[in-house]
């Protein structure tokens, strides 16, 4: 009993870990773009963000994915020899490296045509800095999944990912803030932002060799078995597992590499002046769908566990009650972030991009925050039902649609076309998620009540949002115009999330059954426990 408490205890104290890591370095990533952007201009970040899903694809993969799959396999083998053990970590490796093998050669030398494609043969050489990334990526998801199955060590995946983002985004910007001064072109800014990502991995690895043990032991094990027979079906089902799992990690990703691959191409066809910048000034919009994502991903892996949890213990009904409640959750935080930012995406766009150029195609992506949030919410419950495959053919449908509308949207609406079929895309994705969850039975479904109190809420925190706006228009005069839009952006937040949170509450979105089973009932509990310890202190000190 006790073992398996302390088993229980170290798995729920790894994945706060990881999932501490993961948001500290997606909120980073979030965050340096803000002043990347103001450095490098609209055209200057259009350059990164064309190369930016190579690079993320491959974090992915040795962050997410196969360090998830190694650490299972790795999981499963406890209790047997080492040379189990060792023959997990080789036939992984020899996954990774036929895999991060192609897509670097097909990345390095396919990098001129690809560039064709993408309408900018202008961005070779960087596409070419970002397929060095793949060679990086086997060693490290390697030891990633060796800590966190055969160790069940977290820190070391935890620190190493913290670090290889701290040390890329302080590259970043001190490249950036030096172009800046010495006026440098938007491709020495996406060249200074691709170098970089490429060379970070380097820390991440000198990071968990620090804390492997055995270091000539360990690489012996995997490397001392090269005549030893191959398990093809084993390779091949690493190679996919661990695709599966890094592509459900980052479901906006898809969406981006279509954007990189047919944007500028389409805008070019429809005859603007200045391609390039319009296709950075739509980027902007993945920069707050960045924040969004960071309340969906925390929600997420908070969920998995105990739904994986129960799962395995087969208590169907309260399992259906977890994750209906996430789904509530998840719907409106999700609702909320989107209308809040529709509600002050002119203000929003001037704070922090200088101007109000592309506000339309501001407002439509933030639709995006409630359709990721829901999302990524269905594809954790369906991961911890063990349905992983269900999300990701929902997520190719949903890739096919947006690959459509984009063709069909953007000659006719420009960037607010590519943000509607992103929209789109990402809707019909979260649908067919929520359509096989109702059946399947994996959730119950939402009341018209529920959904009617949620309408109130928005509403209510549109127009609460709405009159600020009014009430601050007469201190347009007195104040600049990025200084003025930064008050009513920031206000406008807090108001509209504290009206949100209040109505919220006296409609009772949430009954008694599901404030009991949020985390912060416990604490409720606790406290009410340690009240009534300390009265009964003092009731017994008053009669001494």
């Amino acid at each position: 009993m006790r073992n398996e408490k302390r088993e229980s205890h170290l798995v729920w104290r790894g994945a706060a870990i990881l999932t501490g890591a993961a948001l500290l370095v997606k909120l980073m990533s979030a965050l340096y773009r803000l002043p990347y952007q103001n450095f490098a201009g609209d055209v200057g970040f259009y350059v990164y963000q064309q190369v930016y899903p190579f690079y993320a694809l491959a974090v992915a993969l040795g962050s997410t994915g196969f360090p998830i799959v190694i650490s299972k396999y790795m999981a499963e083998t406890n209790g047997q020899s080492g040379q189990d053990k060792a023959s997990v970590q080789r036939h992984a490796l020899l996954a990774l490296l036929i895999l991060c093998g192609l897509f670097f050669a097909v990345l390095f030398f396919f990098a001129r045509p690809l560039t064709v494609i993408i309408g900018d043969r202008q961005l070779t050489n960087l596409i070419r800095i970002a397929a060095s990334i793949y060679l990086f990526v086997p060693i490290i998801a390697i030891l990633r999944g060796t800590f966190q199955g055969d160790k069940e060590n977290m820190l070391p995946t935890a620190l190493s990912q913290i670090g290889e983002q701290a040390t890329r985004v302080l590259f970043i910007l001190g490249v950036s803030w030096s172009l800046f001064v010495n006026h440098g072109n938007a491709y020495q800014f996406g060249f200074a932002a691709t170098a970089g990502s490429a060379f970070a991995p380097l820390v991440s690895m000198v990071i968990l060799m620090l804390f492997l043990p055995g270091k000539g032991a360990f690489f012996k094990n995997i490397f001392g078995q090269v005549t030893a027979p191959v398990n093809w079906p084993l390779v091949k089902e690493l190679i996919v597992s661990g695709c599966l799992f890094s592509i459900l990690a980052l479901p906006l990703l898809l969406f981006q590499l279509i954007d990189s691959l047919t944007v500028l191409r389409l805008l070019e066809k429809a005859h603007l002046a200045l391609p390039r910048a319009e296709k950075g000034i739509y980027d902007r919009a993945y920069q707050l769908t960045q924040f969004g994502m960071i309340a969906a991903a925390s929600l997420t892996a908070a969920i998995v566990p105990r739904l994986a949890q129960l799962a395995s213990l087969r208590r169907k009904r309260a399992y259906q009650l977890e994750a209906t409640l996430a789904l509530k959750v998840s719907l409106a935080f999700g609702a909320a972030a989107a209308a809040g930012l529709m509600s002050i995406s002119r203000e929003v766009n001037i704070m922090l991009f200088r101007n109000a150029n592309g506000t339309l195609a501001f407002s439509i992506a933030a639709l995006t925050m409630l359709t990721l949030s829901l999302i990524l919410t269905a594809s954790g419950i369906l991961e911890s039902a063990g349905k992983p495959w269900i999300p990701f053919y929902f997520l190719l449908i949903g890739s096919c649609v947006k690959c459509v509308g984009n063709y069909l949207l953007i000659p006719r609406l420009s960037i607010a076309g590519a943000a509607a079929a992103t929209c789109l895309g990402t809707a019909v994705t979260a649908v067919l998620c929520l359509r096989y969850l109702r059946c399947v039975q994996l959730t119950k479904r939402l009341s018209w009540k529920t959904l009617a109190k949620l309408s109130i809420s928005i509403i209510g925190m549109t127009g609460a949002v709405l009159f600020w706006k009014i009430g601050m228009m007469h201190w347009s005069a007195s104040l600049a115009p990025r200084p003025f839009a930064a008050v009513t952006a920031l206000f406008g937040a807090i108001i509209g999330g504290l009206t949100f949170m209040t109505i919220l509450y006296f409609v009772h979105y949430l009954d008694k059954r599901d404030w009991s089973r949020l985390p912060i009932s416990s604490y409720r509990k606790t406290f009410r426990r340690s009240d009534k310890k300390m009265i009964g202190i003092s009731g017994k000190s008053r009669k001494l």
